[in-house]
């Protein structure tokens, strides 16, 4: 099971350091104790981002992803009339 350490929104590329810093220290300290999950970091957007624990990632790993926008096709729709 995922369990997100912190999410958090950015406005300087360092505010992105110290905070991408802190969660990631403090999820390897929390991953210490379960030992069967990694640490995770998502991207979604500019400035909005995930640190979780996950267990797709292995112990002692620390894998970043990029979460693309999904674009709801109902909001594109333009109706005629």
């Amino acid at each position: 099971m995922t369990e997100i350490i912190s999410q958090f929104r950015v406005l300087t590329r360092t505010q992105m350091e110290q905070q991408l810093n802190v969660a990631v220290l403090f999820a390897q300290y929390r991953a210490v104790h379960g030992r069967h999950r990694g640490i995770l970091v998502t991207r979604h957007g500019y400035s909005d981002f995930t640190v979780a624990l996950s267990p797709d990632v292995p112990y002692g790993s620390t894998r970043e992803q990029y979460a693309e926008e999904r674009i709801d096709s109902k909001q594109d729709e333009q109706k005629t009339v």
